[in-house]
Parts: C-alpha cells; structure tokens; sequence
C-alpha cells in the first residue's frame, strides 16, 4: 500500500479540512482527500491569501510595493481573467510562503500541477548543470539540494521545465527536452512523483512531456527547516535588490495532492479547461511607479525594473525608436534582452514590448548587448546587436561569445514596430586576429552615401590593457524576401588606437559611435568620435569624445592636433552620464546622442523602489563656430513642456539667486542657468532639499575663490 505525503497542520485546521473540501470540491474531485494545498488565487484585492483545501491558514503574500519606500502602498497585481476565476501576476518580486511547521512534505507519492503564463525567462548558463548552480526558476517548492531534501517543481533557461525531489540519499531531476512553456500564454504544468509504479513524469498541457525512473522503496525526504515558497525559489540566490529564480508572468489554481494521478487524469483536466486568451496590455510591465517622487518623468525608460544602455536610435515613418539593455525580473542587472521606447518627439517615450530576447536554437541564446541600427537600401529597420553564446567553444566557426546578431521588423505596417524576427545566420562573425578575443560588441552603424559602416567595441591586439574600435563596411544591404539579408561586411581594422595609452580610457572603448557634426553656419563639418571607457572597476566610465577626420577609404580616424592625443571629457559629474549613443535625425539633420542616467542609488534602494536608472535627455551636439570644440544641448521638443515662467532674471549675485529661487518650488522644473566663473571654483544647484513627497526650492551652491592674496 502506498505511503501518503505527510501533512502536518494545527489540530483545528486538520478538523475543518475534510468539511472545506467537501464545500469547495463536492464530488468533482475524487482526490479530494489527498488535497494538501490549492490556491485558486481569485482573491481579486488584498494581501491575504487562501487556502481552498482547508488545510492550511490565510497567508500574507509578499509583494515588494505592498509596503512601499517611495510611492504610496499599492495593491498585489490581481487579475479578474484566470484560468479559473481570477489569478496574481507575480511580477519578479512577489512570492507566498508557509511556514515550515504548517506543511511538511515527504512520503512516497506527490503530484504538483499549476497554471502558468510567464513573461520572460531567466538567463542561466548553459554549463550551471555541470557546475552544480542550475537553480530553477519556481512554481513551487520546499527543499533543501545540498541535503538530497524535499521537492520543487519551476523552470529554467528558455522555459526548460524540470521536477526536482531529494531521497535523503540523492537528487533525482526529471527535464523537458524542447518541450518549453510558452511566453505570454497559459501553460499547464503537472508533476508526479511515484514510488510504487517507479517513475517521476513532467506534463505540458496534458501530454507527457518527460519521465525517469526512481529507485525501489524511494521516498521524498522531509526538508527539514524549510518552508515552502510558491512563487520563488527558496534556495535562489538573494541579491541587495531581490530574489533571483522569481517567477515573472501569471500564475493560477495550483495544487499539491499526496497521491500520483494519473496521466489519464491529468490529460482529462486539461482537455476540460477552457483556455482563455491573454491580454497583453494586464501582464506585461505595469505602469504602477507614477507616484514615486523619486522617479523622473520625462526621462525614457521601462515601466519598471533595470534598464542600462540606451542604444539604436532609428526614425522609421514618423516614429523614433530607441532600445536598451532591460532586466525584466527584478531591479538588478540580469536575463538582458532588449527593452523597446517610441516617441515623436524624443522627449516623450513610450516603452513597449521588449524587441529581442534570448531564444533557443538561434543566434543569441545567452543575452542580447547592446547594438546599433540603420535602414536598408529600401528604407526597411534593421537592428544589428551583440548576440551572447556562452557555448561558442562548441559551436563551429564561433572563437567568442560575443558576435553580431541583425533583426528585422515582423509588420512594416505597424507604427510601434513591436514584434521583430531574428535573422538565423550571424551578420558578423569575429575571427582572429580583429580584435581582441571576446571583446567583440556594441556595434554602432551608420551610411556614408552608397556604404555603410559599422564600428565594434573592442581592446587592441597590440596592448592588453588599451581600448580599440574596428571597422568594417559594405556596399550591399538589403532584406530579402524570406527573412534573409543581403549583407557582406568587409573588416577594415582599427579605426584609431592612442598611443601609450592611460588605463584611464579603459581596456575596451564600448559603445562607440562616429558621426559628421558641423557648426552651425555650415562652414566646417568634423567627425566626433566617441566612446566609453571600460570596465568600470579600474576605467573612468563616462563619456569621452575625440574631434578629428574619418577618411571613409581608409577607414581611419585622425584626431586634432589640439586633442593632444587624449580625449575630452562629453559629460561631467560622478559616472551618472554613460553608455553613449547617436544618430543623425533625418527630420533635422542634427547629431542626437542619447545617454544612460545612472541614478546612482544603492541597490537595496533600487530593489525597494522598483526601479534602476533612465535614459539621459536627447541632445543635439554641433560644431563651436570655430570648429575647435563641441557643443551639446537638450532636443529644441524640450521647450514645449515648459508651463509657465517663474525666474527669469539676469546679472544677479550668489545671494541674490537664493532669494529669487526660495520662492520656487515644484516636482518638475526647467532651470536653464548661466555662471561666471572666474568668480567660483565651484558652481550647481541643490534641489530636493526637503522631506519625503516634499519639493523644496532650488537652491544655488557656489564656492567662492578665496582671496587672490591668498
């Protein structure tokens, strides 16, 4: 006879069960007896959550803006549109736990089963199996894998499913083998676990997906101290700013029985369930961050989470389009794809959905970098990016991880450009000898009449500890029909390289973009070259920039002779402005670089606000008169947001500013200030001065020199 999961409860709640479940199940279900737990999650408000077997008690969920930091407290995200009833989107930060004397799973037969609509998948290394670190992503679980302890039901890289139970004396997994759950669309997810028949079975949507057979007289071992978690991965790792292995999407009627069902039964479930269509608009990233008085409001970004790395400007039939680096999980750098904004104007963006993720079988399986775009001879989008492939050593022709990747619009018709395909071949492929090995991203690319170019990140081949960008170009580029590019991209070596080169500028120069500027009488144009010194830890990186000649035959850049040979600082302050990119905006002619805004919080701060950094104001950057230096300012569109005039004032003193600015106050000002330096040493604003959800006036900071005696 088999051995039935243990549950153990508080006596009153073991005296309600049998009562509860005849209520809520009548005859419908005839494992009823064997329900440990079922969420319905058709709660529809608050934070309490309920059990419908009767066994357990209501639970507080956690939801991280439920008590919130900088935004007024905000309801868990319900959904009235479930598989059954209603469910809860877990946004990456949401997550429900009993405690571990209430429910203790063990015994010798358990069937775990759930509805499940994830919105992205975490990134995992392809090798995290052989190096023992291939957490799963959980739907539900409570173990302990360093004791060979309990069970845990979740999913991994690309929505690989597995099921996990501990023995006491080993680890025994169950995985799919390209039987994936789907993003954005219900999936049904049901395990089993079965000692006596010999056997641990995965199903998707009814249907047998994968088994393996257990040891004789096996039974999942109590995991002793842990309590179990739906929702999040109690042994995931717990980084400052959140959980890593959270679910991110839609989850619904998930259940835990004591017995193994049968595929029969479970197929049968499935083929009864009317399976309802998601809205896009209700599970995607939720605009919930507006209240928050430390968030900008005219500055692009994702609704939520991280973001980095603002890159590809393109204007495509009335709409300028920019990308980023986005985390879609959780307010910490991790699972990178690339997050999509539009705008008319680059001052109002709008972030819709994410462009290209990392997807099996495809080119870009281990993170999609930053990148650049351009039209084809035809005038059709591409989007060229740095395709990840951690398992490059074992895939032909491929000597690094880092290549590049090239997309194209799904609908031309669609003004948003939502949907984007990934061609199947590589666009470039980095050989030896260009550039140094896996150093090899951020392509920025642009045209030069019947050619395009296209410069890469990169470090010398020369000297290690120097930065490089290389060349290559094509006179050919086109998108075929059938989703194949004509393409046939010519390496052109080192666009410039310094000589004896500070660590200073960086290993790599990434994120580097070449572009005509002239001054504003037309009489000189030049070429700005700029790029981003890294990595951060022993690099300055912010924005640097060289004024000098590209020869477009040769493919070489020469800076000023007035440059020295070193660079000049684009932007100033400490590491906020990075990430640099540009264009040429068809609809002015002028050079526009966008920026990321490093919000230079911690990450404990990122994680309780919800959300880590934007994007900098667009900015136009032309000539000086004189051709010697450049100049920058925000995008003229900027202007029309301006209300009302407040200060407006000239020739004042340091305590003359003060008076005038302690009348102002407000949560969204446009200051524009002109100083006299030869007076100051050191010259701001200071604003924000006040409390929480409280703008006080701005303030001018000036530091007097002291006297000239001195």
């Amino acid at each position: 006879m088999k051995k039935k999961i243990l549950v153990l409860a508080s006596a009153v709640l073991l005296v309600a069960a049998a009562a509860a479940a005849f209520l809520i199940f009548g005859s419908a279900d005839s494992h009823k007896a064997d329900l440990m737990l079922h969420l319905k999650l058709d709660e529809g408000k608050g934070l309490m959550v309920s059990d419908a077997s009767g066994n357990l008690a209501d639970v507080e969920l956690d939801y991280h803006l439920a008590h919130a930091a900088y935004t007024e407290d905000q309801e868990p995200q319900w959904r009235k549109d479930g598989v059954k009833g209603g469910c809860l989107l877990f946004d990456g930060t949401t997550y429900i736990t009993y405690n571990k004397n209430h429910i203790k799973v063990s015994g010798s037969a358990l069937t775990v089963s759930a509805w499940i609509a994830p919105r992205t998948f975490e990134w995992d290394d392809p090798n995290a199996a052989d190096n023992g670190n291939d957490n799963l992503t959980a739907i539900i679980g409570q173990s302990s894998k360093e004791e060979n302890r309990g069970f845990i039901l979740g999913y991994q890289r690309h929505g690989r499913l597995s099921f996990q139970v501990g023995t006491g004396d080993e680890w025994l997994s169950v995985w799919t083998n390209g039987d994936n759950l789907k993003k954005y669309e219900w999936n049904h997810v049901a395990a089993t676990f079965d000692a006596e028949g010999g056997d641990m079975k995965l199903y998707l949507n009814g249907e047998l997906v994968a088994s393996r057979s257990v040891p004789a007289g096996a039974e999942i071992a109590h995991a002793k101290n842990r309590t179990l978690i739906v929702g999040r991965n109690g042994e995931g790792e717990r980084l400052t700013a959140g959980f890593l292995n959270a679910i991110s999407g839609y989850l619904d009627d998930v259940k835990l029985y004591s017995c193994a069902l049968t595929g029969e039964e479970i197929a049968n479930a499935y083929n009864k369930t009317q399976v309802p269509e998601i809205k896009f608009e209700e599970i995607w990233l939720q605009n919930v961050l507006t209240d928050d008085y430390t968030r900008t409001q005219f500055h692009g970004g994702p609704y939520q989470f991280w973001m980095n790395e603002p890159h590809a400007p393109v204007y495509y039939n009335g709409m300028y389009h920019l990308f980023f680096q986005e985390n879609m999980s959780g307010s910490y750098w991790r699972n990178i794809c690339w997050g999509h904004l539009v705008s008319t104007d680059m001052v109002n963006w709008k972030p819709v959905k994410e462009a290209i993720t990392p997807t099996e079988d495809s080119v870009v399986p281990d993170g999609v970098w930053s990148g650049g775009a351009t039209l084809d001879k035809n005038g059709v989008p591409l989007l060229f990016f740095t395709a990840g492939n951690d398992a490059y050593g074992k895939v032909e022709g491929l000597i690094s991880n880092q290549n590049i990747g090239v997309a194209y619009p799904a609908d031309l018709a669609d003004p948003e450009l939502t949907d984007w395909v990934i061609c199947d071949e590589l666009a470039i492929i980095q050989k030896g000898g260009e550039g140094r090995r896996g150093e090899f991203r951020d392509p920025h690319i642009w045209r030069e009449g019947d050619s395009w170019y296209m410069a890469i990140c990169t470090g010398s081949t020369a000297n290690s500890s120097s930065g490089s960008a290389i060349l290559y170009t094509t006179d050919t580029l086109e998108l075929l029909p059938h989703g194949t590019i004509d393409q046939n991209w010519v390496y052109r070596g080192p666009i410039y390289e310094m000589e004896n080169q500070a660590i200073t500028y960086g290993k790599t120069w990434e994120l580097p973009v070449i572009l005509p500027i002239s001054n504003e009488s037309g009489t000189i144009t030049k070429y700005v070259f700029i790029f981003s010194p890294a990595p951060a830890d022993i690099a300055d990186n912010k924005i640097y920039y060289f004024l000098g000649d590209f020869n477009i035959s040769t493919g070489k850049f020469t800076p000023d002779e007035s440059f020295g040979g070193l660079p000049r600082l684009m932007d100033y302050g400490a590491n906020v402005f990075t990430g640099p990119s540009g264009f040429i905006d068809p609809v002015s002619g002028d050079a526009i670089i966008f920026s990321i805004m490093q919000d230079q919080r911690g990450a404990g701060e990122q994680g309780a606000s919800g959300w880590a950094h934007t994007v900098g104001l667009a900015r136009r950057v032309w000539l000086t008169e004189d051709g010697s230096d450049v100049m920058t300012a925000p995008v003229e569109a900027l202007n029309t947001l301006e209300e009302k005039v407040l200060v407006n004032e000239t020739d004042l003193t340091l305590e003359q500013a003060n008076e005038k600015l302690s009348q102002v106050s407000g949560d969204m000002l446009h200051i524009k200030l002109t100083v006299d330096v030869s007076k100051a040493s050191e010259f701001g604003i200071n604003m924000k001065k006040g409390g929480k959800l409280t703008a006080q006036a701005a303030v001018l900071a000036a530091k007097k020199e002291k006297e000239a005696a001195k």
